[in-house]
C-alpha cells in the first residue's frame, strides 16, 4: 500500500524524534509572504512557529506566512493566542502542522485542546478542510492523515503544570511537552532566575516525564550554540534557536563589522 502524502509535512520530524535525534527550530517573526519565501527556500530547520500569542501576529499574518510557506517541506507552527477550540480548528483548516499551546497547566486543557484537533470520534473538530486539502482536490486523503499527522506541543509554563504534568502528559493525543522557563519562573516568584534550585527542578521534572512517557520535550532557548547543545544533551529534542529577525540583525552588524575593520 502507497503511503499518503504528508500534506502537513510532519512526518519527517516524527522519524527524526523517534529516532531520538535533535529537532532544529525557529521563531517566525518576519510575516511578509516574499520574506517568508525567502527563508524557506533554504533554511536547514526542522520546524518553525509563529508566535501569535506575544509576537504580535495576526490571523491576516498567519495567511500571509502560509503563503511564503507553501513551497516549503518543513512543518510550520504557531502558538495560538489561547485554547480557543474555534481558533485551533481554523488554523487547521488552513494548514498549519500544529500548535504550541500556551499555559496548559491541567489535564482538562489538554483534554480541550486535543479535541480540538481530531475529528470524532477521537476529538470534536468540524469538518472543513479547506486549503490544507488542497481546497477540497484531496479531502478524503487529508481526512485520512489528519489525526496522526497534526502535532500538538502543550506549553508546561506554570507550576501547577508541572505538578500535574504527568497526567498532561498521559492525555491522548498530546505530542510533546513544551517547556516555558520564563513564565515558568514567574510562577515560582523567581523571575528570571534560571539557575535557582526551584526552577532547575521545575524544567528537570517535565524532562524527566518526557523520558518516562515516551514524549518529546522542547524548549525555546534561543541562545548560543553551547547552551543550546547543553539544552538537547539534558534531553530536549525541540529547541528553537533564535529568531528571523534576530539572525537578519545579527547578520547586518556582522557584515558591516567586517566591511569598517578593512576600511
Amino acid at each position: 500500500m502507497t503511503e499518503s502524502t504528508d500534506l502537513l509535512n510532519i512526518r519527517p520530524l516524527r522519524r527524526r524524534l523517534k529516532e531520538g535525534k535533535e529537532a532544529l527550530g525557529m521563531w517566525l517573526g518576519i510575516t511578509d509572504p516574499l520574506a517568508v519565501e525567502a527563508i524557506a527556500a533554504d533554511c536547514d530547520l526542522d520546524w518553525v512557529l509563529l508566535d501569535m500569542e506575544h509576537g504580535g501576529a495576526g490571523w491576516d499574518d498567519l495567511k500571509m506566512v502560509m503563503l511564503g510557506w507553501k513551497w516549503s517541506d518543513v512543518p510550520l507552527f504557531i502558538r495560538p493566542p489561547s485554547h480557543d477550540q474555534k481558533f485551533l480548528m481554523a488554523a487547521l483548516d488552513l494548514g498549519v502542522s500544529g500548535f504550541v499551546v500556551p499555559f496548559v497547566n491541567s489535564p482538562e486543557d489538554a483534554r480541550r485542546v486535543a479535541e480540538a484537533c481530531r475529528y470524532p470520534p477521537k476529538g470534536i473538530r468540524g469538518s472543513a478542510p479547506r486549503r490544507v486539502s488542497r481546497h477540497y482536490t484531496r479531502t478524503e486523503e487529508y481526512k485520512a492523515s489528519a489525526d496522526d499527522d497534526v502535532f500538538v506541543m502543550v506549553q508546561i509554563e506554570h507550576k501547577d503544570a508541572v505538578e500535574c504534568v504527568e497526567e498532561i502528559a498521559d492525555v491522548p493525543g498530546i505530542d510533546a511537552l513544551f517547556i516555558g522557563p520564563g513564565d515558568l519562573s514567574y510562577s515560582y516568584g523567581l523571575p528570571f532566575q534560571f539557575d535557582h534550585p526551584t526552577n532547575v527542578a521545575a524544567v528537570q521534572k517535565v524532562v524527566d516525564t518526557g523520558r518516562a512517557k515516551g514524549l518529546p520535550v522542547a524548549m525555546a532557548v534561543d541562545s548560543t550554540p553551547e547552551e543550546v547543545l547543553q539544552r538537547i544533551e539534558q534531553g530536549i529534542q525541540l529547541v528553537t534557536v533564535g529568531l528571523d529577525w534576530m539572525f537578519m540583525r545579527n547578520a547586518i552588524k556582522e557584515q558591516t563589522a567586517a566591511v569598517r575593520a578593512l576600511v
